[in-house]
């Protein structure tokens, strides 16, 4: 994965190099047009800028979104969340929001009040709000009480960005991250996280367990080691394996947790684990501080399994060469497109997305290719990539390729991965993503997709009941919910000839609260 510098420089770039705007698309005249935004700025910080030689500040990434004519936090969004996934010096000064240093501003004071009342009475809160609230109930010298009150601000913004998108789920991962990161505020949210763990049914067990990493509180490696020793279900241990990474990256386990995670990588590569949580463990081994020696033991176990033996030997997914071919077979379908030829970092980004052994590297930059003017032309090559023969049926390609067009997909892409949520002979885990990728893609389908996907639901709940096809209903409730199918939910939640499952997997969304759904909209 590229540094949040370059790749906020390479962003940056793309974007004013596309602009229809000739004028535009060369050093001097953007120089030039920030200038008119009340920003002295020359052609050479620009190119320090988007190369990454100089870190770029927020308030200059709000005027390429102004000079560009893009939505606002389009791009800062998106340079957000790499930032606080890659952390560091830099990463910190970017992310820290200018605000009042304590309360006595009596505006800032206001909008705090104002704020903390309406997440109180269940108002609506758009991503604006979200922002500021978070940004100053942790400037330096604020303190807000009573302890209730800071954990319903942490419950009601968890709660959101867990049924949100896009960038309404950027801009609220990003405010939950400053609470997590926050000396005071980071006991209450790691409680949200519990909170939702003590309830199986949830939406996102994944995701809150894998937030984890993002606290360097105590108790936030605590709960991760016992996701990983005693889980409460697959999902939660797989969240626990991706928090990790993380973790042990910035020193946050002890040396004894460490130990643990080691235990507990070594188990995954000895037995039949599932291919996702393999794939996390795999990608764990050469972080873990231990003895080379014992490294190459448990790394015998990897190499029975395609996918690990690739992760352990390449830190890839696949085999090198069929790397470079899907990586040459994509870079030619998107060249034929009127925006300038891929190059390096573009080529890198791609090949990161689908075949880097760590899933958090591949959302990521896969928010940032949706970010670029790329994004499209990505979505389209992801398909006819799907369309290769033989590709469905390799699970470590087709799944990072679903899981890509999750964030990169449009309506023209919404059939084809409708279709593979529907087609016979593939792998569990790709029929998974494949349905996971299509609440997220927009669009919507027909009654007769959602009728016939029940109908094969039910078939595999009554031939099988357990814990894989409760998760096959779980992600179906999942994709309709995000489609924005809350009716057929409706009609699920009290139809009793439906399975007791699925009847309370679409419960817990039709009983969400309606600002909280409101607000994960904005």
């Amino acid at each position: 994965m590229p540094s949040w510098r370059a790749g906020a420089g390479w962003l940056l770039r793309v974007h004013r190099q596309c602009h229809g705007d000739a004028g535009l698309r060369g050093l001097r005249g953007f120089a030039q047009a920030l200038a008119a935004k009340n920003a002295e700025v020359s052609p050479s910080s620009i190119s320090r800028w988007e190369t990454g030689r100089t870190a770029v500040d927020r308030s200059v990434v709000r005027r390429y979104e102004d000079v560009l004519g893009l939505p606002s936090h389009h791009l800062l969004s998106v340079i957000d969340t790499m930032a606080r996934y890659d952390g560091g010096r830099s990463a910190v000064a970017f992310l820290r929001r200018s605000q009042p240093t304590s309360t006595g501003d009596r505006a800032a004071g206001r909008r705090l009040d104002a704020l903390l009342d309406r997440v109180l009475d269940g108002d609506i809160l758009a991503g604006d709000d979200w922002d500021d609230l978070t940004a100053l109930v942790t400037a330096p010298g604020v303190l807000t009480g009573p302890r209730r009150v800071r954990q319903s601000v942490a419950q009601r913004l968890l709660e959101e960005m867990l049924v949100s998108d896009g960038v309404a789920w950027r801009r609220r991962y990003e405010a939950f991250g400053r609470l997590m990161a926050d000396d005071v505020w980071a006991a209450d949210a790691v409680e949200a996280c519990e909170g939702v763990l003590a309830c199986p049914a949830h939406a996102g067990l994944i995701e809150v367990v894998s937030m984890l990493e993002a606290s360097p509180h105590p108790q936030a490696a605590r709960q991760t080691l016992l996701q990983l020793t005693d889980p409460l279900a697959s999902e939660t241990f797989y969240g626990a394996l991706l928090a990790s990474h993380r973790k042990n990256r910035r020193r946050h386990f002890s040396g004894r947790q460490a130990e643990i995670v080691a235990e507990v990588v070594s188990g995954v590569l000895k037995r039949t684990a599932g291919r996702l949580e393999a794939e996390a463990a795999a990608a764990l081994l050469h972080q873990l501080p231990l003895p080379p020696t014992r490294v190459a033991r448990i790394a015998e176990a990897a190499y029975e399994r395609p996918v690990t033996r690739n992760i352990v030997r390449h830190g890839c997914l696949v085999e090198p060469h069929a790397a470079r071919v899907v990586l040459a077979r994509m870079t030619a379908r998107i060249s034929d497109g009127p925006r300038p030829a891929p190059d390096a970092t573009l080529r890198g980004i791609i090949d990161d997305v689908l075949h880097h052994p760590v899933a958090d590297v591949r959302l990521y930059t896969a928010m940032l290719l949706d970010a670029s003017p790329y994004g499209s032309a990505v979505a389209e090559a992801l398909c006819e990539e799907l369309l290769v023969p033989g590709t469905v049926q390799v699970t470590e390609r087709a799944v990072p390729a679903l899981y890509a067009l999750g964030v990169l997909g449009g309506p023209d892409q919404r059939p084809a991965v409708a279709r593979l949520t529907l087609a016979r002979g593939l792998a569990p885990e790709v029929e998974q993503a494949a349905v996971h990728a299509l609440g997220h893609i927009g669009g919507r389908s027909p009654a007769g997709y959602w009728q016939a996907a029940l109908r094969r639901l039910d078939e595999h709940w009554r031939q099988q009941p357990g814990p894989t096809a409760r998760t096959a209903l779980k992600r179906f409730v999942y994709s309709a919910a995000m489609s924005g199918e809350l009716d057929l939910l409706r009609r699920l939640a009290t139809t009793q000839a439906q399975s007791e499952p699925l009847r309370s997997l679409s419960g817990w969304w039709v009983e969400l609260a309606r600002a909280v759904r409101e607000s994960a909209c904005v």
